[in-house]
C-alpha cells in the first residue's frame, strides 16, 4: 500500500464541512458507489448526495475524513432514522433501571386484623366487671 499523498482531512469543530477536493477523495474511495450497500452509481451532477459520518458524532464518532462515506440523501435519511431510533430504544431500555416495579414485586405479608386502641370506645356488652343490669 502507497502512503497517502494529502494528508487525512480533519474538521476544526464537529460542524465543520469537508471541501470539495475532500468530497472527490471519498467519491473516488467508493468508486461513485452509494455507501449504504444498494450499488447504486451516484452522479454528483444529477443526484442528491449526502456526506454522512459512519459512526455518528453522538456516539462517539469523529469528524475525520476516515470517518465519512457518500451516500444518496433518501439512504442518508434512512439510516439516520434508523439510528435515532435505535438509540431511543437504548435510552428506554436504560430508564427501566430506574422504574419503580409494582407490579413484579412480591405480594407481601397480609395485612394485620386492626387492633383495639386505649381511645377506641368499648362496644355495649364488652368489657371487664360490667354486666348489662348492674
Amino acid at each position: 500500500m502507497t502512503p497517502r499523498s494529502r494528508p487525512e482531512w480533519v474538521g476544526k469543530r464537529p460542524e465543520s464541512m469537508p471541501g470539495t477536493d475532500v468530497l472527490l477523495r471519498l467519491y473516488a474511495r467508493q468508486n461513485g458507489l452509494c455507501a449504504c450497500g444498494c450499488g447504486r452509481v451516484m452522479n454528483l451532477n444529477r443526484d442528491k448526495v449526502d456526506c454522512d459520518h459512519k459512526l455518528p458524532l453522538r456516539d462517539g464518532g469523529l469528524n475525520v475524513e476516515s470517518n465519512l462515506q457518500l451516500m444518496l440523501h433518501e439512504h442518508h435519511i434512512a439510516k439516520t432514522s434508523e439510528e435515532n431510533s435505535g438509540r431511543a430504544k437504548a435510552k428506554r431500555y436504560q430508564a427501566r433501571a430506574f422504574e419503580r416495579r409494582s407490579s413484579s414485586q412480591s405480594r407481601g405479608f397480609p395485612k394485620a386484623q386492626p387492633r383495639h386502641s386505649a381511645t377506641a370506645p368499648l362496644s355495649k356488652g364488652v368489657g371487664i366487671g360490667f354486666q348489662e343490669g348492674d
